[in-house]
């Protein structure tokens, strides 16, 4: 179902709380929400909905090409696929190690290189979900690492796509330690996905 001129947004993991959440705060607001993950059902707040491999690089470029088309544009992506897999260091493996990667942080590398062009159009934003840093005491260094790679690779790209007219935000899905509930994530996401990286607020913000 082709979007009218409404923002639109593509939000991977939609079908995680986080994204549940996401997608509800952006379909509320009167925004066009498209979902993508390895699953084939629509969201309940999504309008269409993607199947992709969000570790594939073809698959990714198709899926962006996809949603600009269903929402005539692509005013915003949001990165919430997150996998966790806990366990001692040396018990975790590399199969283990190469998933959480994959989908925690290659996946925004492969989505959003193929969102720029759509992004750039709209002078759009750019936002990811770093995944929420659990107990101190806990066996996740691996999870932890995808955190510090995707908020690594956020700043960085801050600066590489400005001049490009692409805002681009990372929000943390904790705070102080403690893991934010989806409802709270998605506030944040909200709070940021309309304004660029100096608080001024982007075209379509209020488009609805």
């Amino acid at each position: 179902m082709p979007a009218d001129r409404a923002p639109s947004v593509l939000i991977t993991g939609i079908h995680s709380e986080q994204g549940f959440a996401i997608s509800h705060r952006f379909r509320k607001e009167g925004w066009f929400v498209v979902g993508c993950d390895q699953g084939t059902a629509v969201g309940r707040n999504a309008r269409a909905h993607i199947t992709a491999d969000l570790t594939d690089e073809s698959d990714c470029q198709r899926a962006a090409k996809r949603a600009a088309r269903l929402g005539n544009g692509l005013d915003c992506v949001v990165h919430c696929a997150d996998v966790r897999l806990d366990g001692p260091i040396e018990e975790v493996g590399s199969a283990a190690w190469d998933v959480m990667m994959d989908v925690n942080v290659k996946s925004v590398f492969l989505m959003s290189t193929a969102c720029l062009p759509y992004l750039s159009a709209a002078h759009g934003s750019l936002v990811a979900v770093a995944p929420g840093r659990v107990a101190a005491d806990g066996e996740h260094a691996v999870h932890d690492a995808t955190r510090a790679a995707v908020i690594a690779l956020m700043d960085s790209l801050s600066a590489e796509l400005a001049g490009r007219g692409i805002a681009v935000h990372v929000v943390r899905a904790d705070e102080q330690g403690a893991a934010l509930g989806p409802d709270e994530v998605a506030d944040r996401v909200w709070a940021v996905a309309g304004f660029d990286s100096e608080g001024n607020e982007l075209s379509f913000a209020h488009a609805h």
